[in-house]
């Protein structure tokens, strides 16, 4: 039985795709509505900043996936001044990114069984702290989470041995007493097992490929809110 759980938050616990879907598309209306550019401009100019931030410019850390440093990236690729939209842009995104958010069915009672059975429970994320920490809170788990591991903390983003051995050290636990949710099995999968954690691959989205990494391969979380193995 293991005594310690890490979970990844984005496509693990809840779905990134569709919030970030809705997201972007607050976005495009205020493109519309403030700067006068037309959606598909705005799509095409904000995948491109992104790819120019996380390809170009930042290929490691928590700090490529920063949503301020999209919007200004697409805002002088636009010829816009940053200084007069950043900020807005960024409340808009995290906002309604936000309001819409839920736990994945079951997720939220699988940790809750966890955490009042005595589990010791950590998040493993690349991804910038403070916004991480707004998601547990909205997603109602701050209460049930014992720790987090940002790859802005570390400097380096999974698969990196770093990111899961110091959510093992802040938990005091060993890799032979933990298991490991998470969605990507390049990223999560392979990076849990290289430190010797057993991996469970959340593949409830159907959105990555497991090119034959071993793991527990789940669905749904009520496919282990009884296991034996946690319980």
């Amino acid at each position: 039985m293991v005594k310690a759980v890490i979970f990844d938050i984005d496509g693990t616990i809840y779905s990134y795709v569709e919030n970030d879907r809705i997201a972007v598309k607050s976005l495009c209306k205020f493109a519309q509505d403030v700067l006068k550019i037309e959606e598909k401009e705005f799509r095409a100019v904000y995948s491109e900043a992104r790819r120019i931030v996380k390809e170009e410019r930042l290929t490691d850390g928590g700090a490529r996936h920063s949503r301020v440093l999209f919007f200004q990236t697409a805002l002088e690729l636009l010829g816009k001044n940053p200084f007069c939209h950043v900020l807005e842009m960024y409340d808009i995104y995290w906002d309604n990114f936000l309001a819409n958010m839920k736990p994945f069915e079951g997720a939220a009672e699988f940790i809750k069984k966890l955490h009042d059975s005595g589990k010791k429970i950590a998040l493993c994320t690349d991804m910038t702290a403070h916004i991480q920490y707004r998601k547990i809170k909205q997603l109602g788990l701050n209460k049930l989470v014992d720790f987090m591991v940002t790859s802005e903390e570390t400097g380096l983003e999974k698969p990196a041995r770093v990111m899961f051995e110091l959510a093992l050290k802040k938990m005091k636990v060993t890799a032979a007493e933990t298991a490991y949710f998470g969605d990507s099995p390049e990223r999560d999968i392979a990076g849990a097992a290289n430190v010797g954690i057993t991996p469970f691959w959340y593949n409830g989205e159907g959105i990555f490929e497991n090119k034959n990494i071993p793991c527990v391969e789940v669905h749904s979380y009520s496919e282990v809110i009884n296991s034996e193995i946690f319980f």
